[in-house]
């Protein structure tokens, strides 16, 4: 007999879009079906924002990927048929070992790869857990006094902030794409952290608004509309013009 599964995937698009709206509706559904194999076919990079719910993670490469743009859900230049026959290929290699119950993948025809919500709202769980050695490697640099600071929006010399540039540096020496990976890693990191200095535009601002860090935000340029949709659990959110100032008031 079959074993039952879940299939999630092919995730061509852009990063953001994955942590956003793709991967935490993955994780709603093996919470609802926590029985039911999860098989997950993204980029190895990214596998820990699926983390301990996957059952089986399958590595996507693509073609010069690394020069193509990300846009939305889908990737510059990936024809339709293309992206289908991809899609196909996951559906085949697994279908004789598993009874494939449903298999979730974006729609990227015409307008459709830019549909925000193709995968419910309300059913999005953020609740990222990565692989324990991204957790390990973390504890390494990051301690709970810790405050993480974006270098997008500049550096500052007090003591217990860490740079992310220098953050980085340390974690990408760690990483293997294997069992560690760099999103990982970070995801373990803001949540050791004691906040964040960022400004909405970045990845890292994002992932710790989702991780329910507070958040300091350096020279903001959105709209309350577009910080209510990066910002579902209406984290504590802290507008400043200077880094210093901002923590201290935090602090």
């Amino acid at each position: 007999m079959k074993k039952p599964a879940y299939l999630f995937g092919p995730f061509v698009g852009d990063l953001s879009w994955e942590f956003y709206r793709f991967a935490p509706f993955a994780i709603h559904i093996k919470k609802e079906h926590p029985n039911i194999s999860m098989i997950v076919f993204t980029r190895q990079s990214n596998f820990d924002l699926y983390g301990i719910y996957a059952d089986i993670l399958v590595p996507l490469r693509m073609p010069n990927d690394c020069n193509l743009k990300r846009d939305c859900f889908t990737l510059e230049s990936l024809k339709i048929r293309d992206y289908k026959r991809i899609a196909r290929s996951f559906v085949s290699q697994y279908k004789k070992k598993y009874e494939i119950l449903e298999h979730y993948y974006p729609d990227i025809d015409s307008w459709r790869y830019k549909l925000k919500w193709q995968f419910s709202r309300r059913l999005m769980d953020y609740d990222f857990k990565p692989r324990e050695k991204n957790k390990q490697i973390a504890r390494r640099f990051v301690k709970n006094n810790n405050i993480i600071l974006d270098s997008c929006v500049g550096n500052c010399n007090i003591p217990e902030v860490v740079n992310s540039c220098d953050l980085f540096a340390k974690i990408i020496n760690q990483v293997n794409d294997y069992d560690v990976t760099t999103i990982g890693c970070l995801i373990e990191a803001l949540k050791i952290c004691k906040f964040v200095v960022g400004n909405l535009e970045s990845v890292l601002s994002h992932l710790a608004i989702l991780l329910k860090k507070p958040l300091i935000c350096i020279d903001n340029k959105m709209t309350i509309d577009s910080i209510n949709l990066l910002n579902p659990f209406k984290i504590p959110i802290l507008f400043e013009k200077d880094i210093k100032e901002g923590i201290e008031k935090w602090k």
